[in-house]
């Protein structure tokens, strides 16, 4: 649009026909300049001229609108600190330290324990936070602008990943954003769902207690680069939402460091036992009584006489809901050989 403006300049000052309308005590005529004498000449030339200079003042204002823009506080900050920015390189300035990443998650529900398959279902909020050298600025500056949120893509994340996940790790955690404060401190808080494998022992079956296990850590970064630690002691369960199967005992963490035979650099873990109880209200009621009464009713036919003919009767009806009864139990027992539930003995 500022190339049509320029166009229209030079279209009124040079390709127009010079003519100029003279006010003479409000009566307007068109006068060509040529006709001009003395001061009749001057007089127009300087309301020409004058009408140039408000004509450059317009163009320059509009041309400084055009180069500078206005930005917010939150534009210039970002311009500021994402310029030049590399995404791939740790952000510290000093290569020989490593980058002290704090990894913790906000419990939200026990979505499922499949016995079945092994696989333990989690909602959390992981929390990751670290510090970035290279995003610090003087609030002062900004409007006391000391936090700003960016988005996760554009800034340097530790790779930590689940290692016992039972996906096929082609889902990530949600793109959210990330709140950065002044002095580099970065803290990174997305949703996920987290499907681990998880040995279940069910041998006191329904009466059973489980504990998983979730390990943490870096994919690609050994100790020295990218150290894990505990964010905090204990997993935050403010916002735990109760399951209808389990109840949640607690929750213990743990880290260690794992040396490779490969290597010298130690890897570092955090690992969180989840310890959880079965309900058995479900399971009274639809397992444990009736196996009751059917063991009350095999007892029964012994009381009745030999020559009874609903002794027979009795007896294979019995016998036939003991075999439903067995296979109620098969569908909810995992197939496996290591344990064998004391109830289907």
């Amino acid at each position: 649009m500022k190339w049509i403006y320029y166009l229209f300049i030079i279209l009124i000052n040079y390709l127009i026909p010079i003519n100029t309308i003279v006010y003479d005590e409000g009566i307007n005529m068109n006068v060509d300049m040529t006709s001009f004498n003395g001061n009749e000449y001057e007089e127009a030339k300087n309301y020409r001229n004058n009408t140039n200079i408000e004509s450059n003042l317009y163009e320059t204002d509009i041309s400084t609108t055009l180069i500078l823009p206005i930005m917010t506080d939150e534009q210039r900050l970002l311009s500021k600190i994402l310029n030049g920015y590399d995404t791939a390189s740790r952000p510290i300035f000093n290569a020989s330290k490593s980058v002290q990443v704090g990894f913790q998650f906000t419990l939200i529900q026990i979505s499922q324990l499949d016995e079945v398959n092994q696989v333990l279902t989690l909602n959390v909020w992981i929390e990751q936070e670290w510090v970035d050298e290279r995003l610090t600025w003087n609030p002062q500056d900004y409007n006391n602008l000391s936090r700003i949120r960016i988005p996760c893509q554009k800034l340097w994340l530790p790779d930590i990943v689940l290692y016992n996940s039972a996906d096929d790790y082609k889902t990530d955690y949600m793109q959210s954003k990330a709140m950065v404060q002044f002095n580099g401190n970065v803290f990174w808080p997305p949703p996920a769902k987290l499907r681990s494998t998880c040995k279940i022992d069910i041998t006191y079956f329904p009466f059973d207690d489980q504990s998983c296990t979730m390990k943490f850590g870096s994919w690609t970064y050994d100790g020295w680069q990218v150290n894990v630690i505990k964010r905090h002691d204990e997993v935050d369960i403010s916002n735990y939402v109760e399951n209808g199967e389990w109840d949640l005992l607690k929750v213990v963490v743990e880290r260690h460091e794992i040396f490779y035979p490969c290597c010298n650099e130690p890897y570092p873990d955090l690992r969180f036992t989840i310890y959880m109880r079965r309900r058995t209200l479900y399971y009274l009621f639809n397992i444990i009584f009736p196996c009751l009464w059917l063991t009350v009713l095999s007892l029964v036919s012994f009381w009745l006489p030999p020559d009874s003919g609903e002794k027979i009767t009795l007896g294979i009806t019995v016998l036939l809901a003991f075999s439903v009864f067995m296979l109620l139990i098969a569908e909810n027992m995992p197939a496996t050989s290591e344990f064998v539930p004391l109830i289907g003995k």
